[in-house]
């Protein structure tokens, strides 16, 4: 009765088997995707005025996104925006995560620091990936703290 014939238990197995393949395979493609959504995301915050930042006016902003766009690349933006009464050219330092992620010069009372990993370009240690940023926090030459923020 075991006949490896059609309608036996021979085809019963195979579709047993078929029916296991199919839900691993389904499996693997959700966790699959889902690791793939876990690198996305889109975040903005508001940078808050040290008392140091205040005298200036200082206020700003800083926004991450990231794109899963194939299997082994994630585009990466980070942007960090600020206003503030000073003269034209004015320097300030942005630290993501404690890391230096660069520099932004004050022209006509607003400045941005603007970083993605498209077309070759390599993102600051601390600041990939960007949707791992906690802190950020922008100072003025002399090292005080102007503006500052978590996400």
């Amino acid at each position: 009765m075991n006949s490896p014939r059609r309608g036996g238990l021979g085809d019963q197995k195979g579709k047993t088997m078929r029916t296991l393949t199919a839900a691993a395979l389904g499996l693997a493609m959700t966790l699959g995707v889902a690791s793939s959504a876990l690198a996305d995301c889109d975040k903005t915050i508001r940078l808050v005025a040290s008392p140091a930042g205040k005298v200036i006016a200082a206020d700003g902003r800083v926004r991450v996104r990231a794109q899963t766009r194939t299997p082994t690349f994630v585009k990466q933006n980070y942007v960090c925006e600020m206003s503030a009464l000073v003269a034209n050219g004015t320097t300030f330092m942005v630290f993501n995560n404690g890391l230096p992620a660069g520099t932004i010069t004050i022209n006509f009372g607003v400045g941005r620091l603007a970083l993605d990993n498209e077309a070759g370009h390599v993102l600051p240690a601390g600041t990939d990936p960007v949707c791992s940023i906690t802190t950020v926090i922008v100072t003025d030459a002399a090292g005080n703290t102007i503006l500052s923020g978590t996400f």
